[in-house]
């Protein structure tokens, strides 16, 4: 046992790269509260109250975290169980535990496939990092088969194989870590290796499998999500230095921590280039972050804000920052917003705290950020890595945030999809079942508006039949609603018609800008930045591009301008005046009438 706790720790030192842990811990700082920001809430999920696990020893807390189609939550320990958590009562906390698997070494990353599969990573000490497949095969919540599907990832240095996406091409990526700290391996340690410090990417479906070098110039890797919309990959990274963070001589030169856009063939400067490329070295061609954070701060993970009760959020950029280094920097959950595109690049514009985590243990801090899929409540692991005399002083946490008055709310998905098969011609029954959150018995499915005989089998599942009349077509969409017996109502889904032989029409393309310049009274006098108090009235914002809808709104800044002229491939607008009252920056985007938005781009207003 006891050779497992060194074993354990050694792993949670080389994961995080913290320097200054002292002998066990037995009397602790006493809990600060939760901050969370305006317009949320929270409630402890799960605990050492709650799940026994996360009491028995260093490294049975929550590392990573996935939901299933249903919305269940599954849990990765360092210590080599996934655990399933259930709140079978509906009030937001943990009353079940099932161990799903056991034995599987260092799993860092846990994610469902597209085939709703579940994938984890392990790392074997001394060196063999694998990705692995699980399957329940009869329903039991027990993984009765374990598959190898990669193996043989360089996991024998300071990092290891880490979390996974998949990407909209059906691609399993994931980060592989680097092997030494900055580029230069400890006695007895490995050096790098052409797979270490990548992101690396795969089919699951091969035969023997190889993995193929995505991007290079990574240190860690931790974090990693596709954006939602456009698909593209964002990582976090950790930078170098894990000698100097506390008790340091001199100054501390280790580079800030990343969030980076990552592109095939992208160089992200570890080992020789971290941080901003400037003159240095190594930084020829190199990318540059997109994001920076202070050094030691060590971000984790990356989820973009999806579901039901993102709002204004949505698709927004949530990221946790383990490491709390002083008041307001880090040990918090942190949302970031994003403009751009890949043609353009993409730039934060908003870095604002969602829920700050007050000081339990000197180090320990928020490791993973997931989703439910159902409602849209945000999931936080809080990992701690001090041992304790006293194994109920664990602070083994998952929080769970959510909108204030959302839990008064229903909310629906569809685990199996919303897609009714039916024949070429004639009317047709199609049975659907829905999974919910915060339904009460005698809740009903409205079908367009009106209710329909409808089955419920507990607190989370609903059924019913849908009638289709003959005269829906192929590509019909069907709303579906749950109404509880208090009148609340639940987001809703849409069920598409799919009759047998004929081709569902593809949905309209996106507005796409591809050039634009501003004008003052004639289209030869070119503003290119536009100048602080040029007379609105007379200036003009020329777009051109392609599929500008009839009825497509040109924006800056949100503001809606006024059409001179539009056409699919170019619209003129009639500036506002608080666009040009001061300097700043000018984002340009159209939006067509079915919603459909262009790609960001910007223009500069200067002082004259």
């Amino acid at each position: 046992m006891f050779k497992s706790k060194l074993i354990i720790t050694a792993l949670i030192l080389a994961f995080f790269t913290i320097a200054s842990i002292t002998s066990t811990v037995q009397s602790q700082v006493e809990p600060r509260p939760v901050t969370v920001a305006g317009g949320f809430d929270f409630n402890i999920f799960a605990d050492t109250t709650n799940v026994p696990e996360f009491a028995l020893d260093l490294g049975t807390g929550p590392v990573t975290m996935a939901f299933d189609a249903r919305g269940r939550l599954f849990v990765s320990t360092l210590s080599g169980k996934i655990l399933l958590l259930l709140d079978t009562d509906d009030n937001g906390k943990v009353d079940q535990v099932k161990t799903f698997a056991t034995g599987i070494s260092s799993p860092l990353g846990l994610l469902f496939g597209p085939d709703g599969e579940l994938y984890v990573t392990s790392n074997i000490l001394g060196g063999d990092g694998r990705i692995l497949r699980l399957r329940d095969t009869n329903g039991d919540d027990v993984a009765d088969e374990q598959t190898i599907i990669l193996s043989g990832l360089p996991s024998n240095g300071d990092h290891q194989t880490n979390r996974m996406r998949f990407g909209a091409d059906g691609l399993l990526y994931f980060g592989q870590g680097s092997a030494t700290d900055a580029g230069t391996p400890k006695p007895g340690f490995p050096e790098e290796a052409p797979l270490n410090g990548t992101i690396l990417r795969f089919d699951i479906k091969a035969a023997n499998p190889t993995p193929e070098v995505f991007a290079t110039g990574h240190r860690n890797p931790f974090g990693m999500a596709f954006h939602p919309v456009n698909g593209e990959l964002f990582t976090t990274d950790a930078g170098s230095g894990e000698l100097c963070q506390s008790n340091c001589t001199g100054e501390d030169t280790s580079p800030p921590e990343e969030i980076n856009w990552v592109v095939q063939g992208g160089n992200y400067g570890f080992p020789l280039c971290e941080g901003v490329p400037d003159a240095r070295a190594g930084c020829a061609g190199v990318r540059a972050p997109i994001q920076l954070f202070n050094r030691h701060s060590t971000p984790t993970a990356l989820a973009f804000y999806t579901g039901q009760q993102a709002g204004d959020y949505a698709n927004q950029l949530l990221v946790t920052l383990y490491k709390r280094l002083g008041p307001g920097q880090g040990g918090d959950l942190r949302r970031l917003k994003l403009e751009g595109d890949k043609t353009t690049g993409f730039r934060v514009i908003e870095n604002e705290m969602v829920a700050e985590f007050g000081i339990i243990d000197p180090g320990d801090g928020p490791l993973d950020t997931v989703i439910d899929p159902i409602s849209g409540d945000i999931y936080v692991a809080r990992f701690d890595f001090v041992p304790h005399r006293n194994r109920n002083e664990h602070h083994h946490i998952i929080y769970r945030i959510h909108k204030l008055g959302s839990d008064e709310l229903p909310f629906i998905g569809a685990p199996k999809g919303l897609t009714a098969k039916i024949p070429a011609q004639g009317a047709a029954s199609v049975p659907i079942n829905l999974v919910g959150r915060h339904l009460k018995l005698g809740a009903v499915i409205l079908v367009d508006g009106a209710a329909v005989a409808t089955e419920q089998n507990g607190l989370f599942d609903l059924s019913a039949t849908v009638n289709i009349p003959a005269s829906a077509t192929s590509g019909t969409p069907i709303n579906l609603q749950v109404r509880n017996p208090d009148g609340s109502l639940s987001n809703v889904l849409v069920l598409k018609v799919a009759r047998d032989g004929v081709i569902e029409p593809p949905p309209p393309a996106s507005p796409h800008i591809e050039s634009f310049f501003a004008y003052f009274k004639k289209p030869a006098n070119v503003q290119n930045p536009v100048l602080v108090g040029t007379k609105a009235k007379k200036l003009w914002m020329v777009v051109r591009g392609t599929n500008f809808a009839t009825g497509a709104k040109l924006l800056v800044n949100n503001i809606e301008l006024e059409l001179g002229s539009a056409s699919a491939t170019e619209l003129v607008g009639k500036f506002a005046k608080p666009l040009v009252a001061a300097p700043g920056q000018l984002s340009i985007q159209v939006r067509n009438p079915d919603g459909r938005t262009s790609n960001i781009v910007t223009m500069n207003v200067v002082a004259p």
